[in-house]
């Protein structure tokens, strides 16, 4: 067999592996919000990665939304963020950021939302490795009549 065709063949099966996933050693990656904010309080959650949008789902207390993909297997760019309503909290972080992630969660990162915060408990530890607090903002009124957020 020549040279060049050598190469194509090489390409052609670093191809099919990568794209069937049998290279990817972690398999298909599992992320779970889960609303643990209390009796009553419901949870909106809306997450999403660049190519897909997950869409808005609205959790009562003591359940889940949870997905799974598989990662790029070749550069660590994965990102899913969420952003998260509750009251008239709300905040956005990294549910999943395959660069901080793949060693810490490895197949599944469950997230607990408290009252505190989104808090990452992976399956290696029984500790939150990683929380999101919800932002302490003040209402300050103005002068001139209207309601100004202060950070």
């Amino acid at each position: 067999m020549g040279f060049l065709l050598k190469k194509l063949v090489l390409l052609i099966l670093l191809q099919v592996t990568f794209s069937q996933g049998s290279f990817w050693p972690y398999g298909r990656v599992h992320v779970r919000v889960n609303n643990t904010l209390g009796q009553g309080s419901l949870l909106t959650v809306h997450c999403q990665s660049k190519d897909d949008d997950l869409g808005v789902h609205v959790l009562p207390n003591n359940n889940i939304f949870e997905w799974s993909f598989k990662p790029n297997a070749i550069i660590e760019t994965t990102l899913f963020f969420c952003k998260l309503q509750w009251q008239s909290k709300t905040m956005s972080f990294d549910a999943y950021d395959e660069g901080r992630d793949l060693d810490g969660c490895h197949t599944t990162c469950y997230w607990d939302v408290l009252t505190a915060g989104a808090c990452l408990l992976t399956s290696s530890k029984p500790t939150y490795d990683i929380c999101f607090f919800w932002p302490h903002k003040k209402i300050v009124e103005v002068e001139s009549g209207y309601t100004k957020i202060l950070p």
